[in-house]
């Protein structure tokens, strides 16, 4: 009789036990989703490392994590430790897609981090990740169209090929066996508007709108867009960063 007392209450406690981890775990992640939403890199990533580790296996806190280690190194003065980031979060990536291959934001992580590393890497790297990361991006929007993310990686992607050399492109016609889809300035202000409609508040995609005027050489509108988002929040480090270089722009244009 003891030992069927002794085994029950072993039991309960062992059920609470679980139910505790498991509400901790829920809370930890309700955590790094608000970290997220602040746009506080720095603190979402440390969460959703320790919730991986928890959960090697859940998409979710996979493709979190390669987020948070993109937009953290973004952010690095070390260019090589920028790099070590970026493919710990395509690693991390690659593993989310894997997992589940029809989960949008772990393709979205997966295009942000090549994104990245494509910014340090040579013309003849850029071009080859290019077809890489449009392919990503499009799987996105297919999946998601509301992931804002995934229309500027695609504004930025159409603004550099819009940009190339003869020589560049020549070198895109022998990647891609002919001039990809899209690839103009057209385009480029296109995704960009689109994201801006969805995250109105994030000045990056209106500054990044700024930069594909000013590349056009219209100027008026670049400083028309630069101003418009220095008027935007500046609640993170992001931000913060981004006015000071709208700042400097615009300082250059209206000279």
């Amino acid at each position: 009789m003891k030992k069927g007392i002794a085994l029950a209450i072993t039991t309960v406690t062992l059920f609470i036990a679980s139910i505790s981890t498991a509400q901790t775990e829920a809370e930890l992640y309700q955590q790094g989703l608000k970290y997220k939403k602040q746009i506080n890199n720095k603190k979402m990533l440390p969460v959703f490392k320790e919730l991986v580790e928890m959960d090697s296996t859940n998409v979710d806190y996979l493709s979190n994590l390669s987020f948070a280690y993109s937009k953290v190194g973004a952010n690095l003065t070390d260019a090589k430790l920028q790099l070590k980031f970026y493919a710990k979060a395509k690693s991390i990536a690659a593993k989310a897609k894997k997992l589940n291959d029809n989960h949008a934001f772990a393709h979205y992580s997966y295009a942000l981090a090549l994104a990245r590393e494509n910014e340090n890497a040579g013309t003849k790297d850029k071009i080859a990740n290019a077809k890489e990361i449009k392919t990503e991006c499009d799987k996105v929007i297919k999946l998601d169209p509301n992931e804002a993310g995934s229309y500027h990686i695609m504004g930025r992607w159409h603004r550099t090929f819009a940009g190339f050399s003869k020589f560049e492109k020549t070198m895109v016609n022998t990647f891609y066996g002919g001039t990809p889809e899209g690839g103009s300035f057209k385009d480029a202000l296109e995704m960009f508007q689109k994201a801006i409609k969805i995250e109105p508040w994030y000045m990056l995609h209106t500054y990044e709108l700024a930069m594909t005027y000013h590349e056009m050489k219209n100027d008026e509108y670049a400083i028309k867009f630069l101003k418009k988002a220095m008027e935007l929040p500046q609640k993170y480090e992001d931000a913060v960063k981004c006015f000071k270089k709208c700042e400097t722009m615009l300082a250059e244009l209206e000279k």
